[in-house]
Protein backbone atom coordinates (compact mmCIF):
# COMPACT_ATOMS: atom_id res chain seq x y z
CA UNK A 1 0.00 0.00 0.00
CA UNK A 2 1.37 3.43 -0.92
CA UNK A 3 1.61 5.97 1.93
CA UNK A 4 -0.63 9.02 1.66
CA UNK A 5 0.82 12.19 0.20
CA UNK A 6 0.94 15.19 2.47
CA UNK A 7 -0.61 18.23 0.75
CA UNK A 8 1.21 20.56 3.16
CA UNK A 9 4.55 19.38 1.71
CA UNK A 10 3.90 19.70 -2.02
CA UNK A 11 2.66 16.15 -2.38
CA UNK A 12 5.72 14.73 -0.63
CA UNK A 13 5.24 11.56 1.39
CA UNK A 14 5.98 12.37 5.05
CA UNK A 15 9.45 11.22 6.10
CA UNK A 16 8.09 9.00 8.86
CA UNK A 17 5.96 7.11 6.30
CA UNK A 18 9.01 6.19 4.18
CA UNK A 19 10.69 2.81 4.53
CA UNK A 20 13.67 2.60 6.86
CA UNK A 21 15.95 2.22 3.81
CA UNK A 22 14.66 5.42 2.20
CA UNK A 23 14.91 7.36 5.48
CA UNK A 24 18.47 6.12 5.96
CA UNK A 25 19.42 7.12 2.41
CA UNK A 26 17.90 10.60 2.81
CA UNK A 27 19.94 11.22 5.96
CA UNK A 28 23.15 10.01 4.32
CA UNK A 29 22.64 12.19 1.23
CA UNK A 30 21.92 15.27 3.35
CA UNK A 31 25.08 14.55 5.34
CA UNK A 32 27.51 14.08 2.44
CA UNK A 33 26.06 16.28 -0.30
CA UNK A 34 24.15 19.05 1.39
CA UNK A 35 21.94 20.83 -1.10
CA UNK A 36 24.08 20.03 -4.14
CA UNK A 37 23.32 17.96 -7.24
CA UNK A 38 24.77 14.46 -7.41
CA UNK A 39 25.09 11.36 -9.56
CA UNK A 40 24.58 7.90 -8.07
CA UNK A 41 28.14 6.54 -8.55
CA UNK A 42 29.68 9.68 -7.00
CA UNK A 43 27.16 9.61 -4.16
CA UNK A 44 27.94 5.96 -3.48
CA UNK A 45 31.69 6.67 -3.34
CA UNK A 46 31.20 9.74 -1.12
CA UNK A 47 29.01 7.83 1.35
CA UNK A 48 31.48 4.95 1.45
CA UNK A 49 34.37 7.35 2.14
CA UNK A 50 32.48 9.44 4.72
CA UNK A 51 33.65 9.34 8.31
CA UNK A 52 30.37 10.83 9.58
CA UNK A 53 27.61 8.82 7.90
CA UNK A 54 28.05 5.98 10.39
CA UNK A 55 27.06 8.46 13.13
CA UNK A 56 23.59 9.00 11.61
CA UNK A 57 22.60 5.65 10.08
CA UNK A 58 22.51 2.15 11.49
CA UNK A 59 24.39 0.66 8.52
CA UNK A 60 26.71 2.73 6.35
CA UNK A 61 27.53 -0.42 4.37
CA UNK A 62 23.79 -0.96 3.81
CA UNK A 63 23.42 2.54 2.37
CA UNK A 64 26.42 2.00 0.10
CA UNK A 65 25.02 -1.35 -1.09
CA UNK A 66 21.58 0.20 -1.71
CA UNK A 67 23.23 2.54 -4.21
CA UNK A 68 24.38 -0.31 -6.47
CA UNK A 69 21.26 0.62 -8.47
CA UNK A 70 19.00 3.64 -8.76
CA UNK A 71 15.94 1.90 -7.27
CA UNK A 72 15.85 3.81 -3.95
CA UNK A 73 16.82 7.12 -5.54
CA UNK A 74 14.08 6.82 -8.14
CA UNK A 75 11.65 5.90 -5.36
CA UNK A 76 12.60 9.10 -3.54
CA UNK A 77 11.90 11.01 -6.76
CA UNK A 78 8.39 9.52 -6.80
CA UNK A 79 8.05 10.27 -3.07
CA UNK A 80 8.69 13.97 -3.75
CA UNK A 81 12.17 14.38 -2.22
CA UNK A 82 14.31 14.58 -5.37
CA UNK A 83 14.07 15.69 -8.96
CA UNK A 84 15.95 13.79 -11.63
CA UNK A 85 17.68 16.56 -13.59
CA UNK A 86 19.28 14.22 -16.13
CA UNK A 87 18.12 10.76 -17.17
CA UNK A 88 21.10 8.46 -17.61
CA UNK A 89 21.24 5.08 -19.24
CA UNK A 90 21.35 6.46 -22.76
CA UNK A 91 23.54 4.67 -25.30
CA UNK A 92 25.12 2.04 -23.06
CA UNK A 93 28.22 0.25 -24.28
CA UNK A 94 30.07 -2.92 -23.31
CA UNK A 95 33.65 -1.95 -22.47
CA UNK A 96 36.66 -4.30 -22.46
CA UNK A 97 38.82 -3.20 -19.52
CA UNK A 98 41.99 -5.01 -20.66
CA UNK A 99 41.98 -3.74 -24.24
CA UNK A 100 45.46 -3.63 -25.74
CA UNK A 101 45.65 -1.93 -29.13
CA UNK A 102 48.77 -3.93 -30.05
CA UNK A 103 46.77 -7.16 -30.38
CA UNK A 104 43.05 -6.51 -29.81
CA UNK A 105 40.64 -5.41 -32.52
CA UNK A 106 37.73 -4.33 -30.33
CA UNK A 107 37.53 -2.24 -27.15
CA UNK A 108 33.77 -1.56 -27.06
CA UNK A 109 30.53 -2.86 -28.45
CA UNK A 110 27.31 -0.85 -28.54
CA UNK A 111 24.71 -2.41 -26.26
CA UNK A 112 22.22 -4.12 -28.55
CA UNK A 113 24.60 -4.80 -31.44
CA UNK A 114 24.94 -8.60 -31.18
CA UNK A 115 27.45 -8.95 -34.01
CA UNK A 116 29.99 -6.51 -32.54
CA UNK A 117 29.31 -7.81 -29.04
CA UNK A 118 30.03 -11.39 -30.10
CA UNK A 119 33.22 -10.27 -31.87
CA UNK A 120 34.34 -8.63 -28.61
CA UNK A 121 33.41 -11.69 -26.51
CA UNK A 122 35.25 -14.14 -28.79
CA UNK A 123 38.30 -11.85 -28.89
CA UNK A 124 38.43 -11.95 -25.08
CA UNK A 125 37.94 -15.71 -24.95
CA UNK A 126 40.73 -16.19 -27.50
CA UNK A 127 43.11 -13.91 -25.60
CA UNK A 128 42.53 -15.98 -22.44
CA UNK A 129 42.80 -19.33 -24.28
CA UNK A 130 39.16 -20.14 -23.56
CA UNK A 131 36.47 -21.57 -25.79
CA UNK A 132 32.81 -20.64 -25.96
CA UNK A 133 32.14 -23.71 -23.78
CA UNK A 134 33.72 -21.79 -20.86
CA UNK A 135 30.61 -19.59 -20.84
CA UNK A 136 28.35 -22.53 -20.02
CA UNK A 137 24.71 -22.55 -21.11
CA UNK A 138 24.41 -18.76 -21.31
CA UNK A 139 21.90 -17.18 -23.71
CA UNK A 140 24.24 -15.43 -26.15
CA UNK A 141 21.57 -12.81 -26.89
CA UNK A 142 21.41 -11.68 -23.22
CA UNK A 143 24.13 -9.03 -22.90
CA UNK A 144 24.08 -8.93 -19.09
CA UNK A 145 24.27 -12.72 -18.76
CA UNK A 146 27.11 -12.96 -21.29
CA UNK A 147 29.09 -10.20 -19.56
CA UNK A 148 28.71 -12.07 -16.25
CA UNK A 149 29.66 -15.39 -17.88
CA UNK A 150 32.77 -13.92 -19.54
CA UNK A 151 33.93 -12.33 -16.28
CA UNK A 152 33.41 -15.64 -14.43
CA UNK A 153 35.21 -17.64 -17.12
CA UNK A 154 38.20 -15.28 -17.11
CA UNK A 155 38.26 -15.14 -13.30
CA UNK A 156 38.04 -11.37 -12.91
CA UNK A 157 36.20 -8.40 -14.38
CA UNK A 158 37.19 -7.76 -17.98
CA UNK A 159 33.82 -6.61 -19.36
CA UNK A 160 31.55 -3.91 -17.95
CA UNK A 161 28.43 -2.19 -19.21
CA UNK A 162 28.68 1.59 -18.96
CA UNK A 163 26.38 4.47 -19.80
CA UNK A 164 25.67 8.02 -18.74
CA UNK A 165 24.56 8.39 -15.15
CA UNK A 166 21.40 10.07 -13.95
CA UNK A 167 21.72 13.31 -12.00
CA UNK A 168 19.54 14.20 -9.02
CA UNK A 169 18.86 17.26 -6.87
CA UNK A 170 16.65 17.98 -3.88
CA UNK A 171 13.07 18.73 -4.91
CA UNK A 172 13.09 21.90 -2.82
CA UNK A 173 14.61 23.41 0.34
CA UNK A 174 11.96 21.80 2.52
CA UNK A 175 12.84 18.31 1.29
CA UNK A 176 16.52 18.91 2.13
CA UNK A 177 15.73 20.47 5.49
CA UNK A 178 13.50 17.53 6.46
CA UNK A 179 16.34 15.07 5.83
CA UNK A 180 19.05 17.31 7.31
CA UNK A 181 17.10 17.99 10.50
CA UNK A 182 16.49 14.27 10.98
CA UNK A 183 20.19 13.51 10.43
CA UNK A 184 21.20 16.25 12.86
CA UNK A 185 18.77 14.99 15.51
CA UNK A 186 20.22 11.47 15.22
CA UNK A 187 23.79 12.84 15.58
CA UNK A 188 22.82 14.83 18.67
CA UNK A 189 21.28 11.73 20.27
CA UNK A 190 24.46 9.67 19.74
Amino acid sequence: MTPAMNPATSGRIPREDLSQHRQRLLKAIAEVHGRGKFERPDLQADIEASSTVSDIVDSQAGVVKSLNSTTLLNGLVRDGYFDKTHQGGESPIVLYLEYDDSHDNYEVAPFGNLSKFHDLVFQILDSHNLSEAALGEVDMTDFNAVVDAVNRAVGHTVLVIVSETSEYKWNDDEAFETAFEHATAVQENN
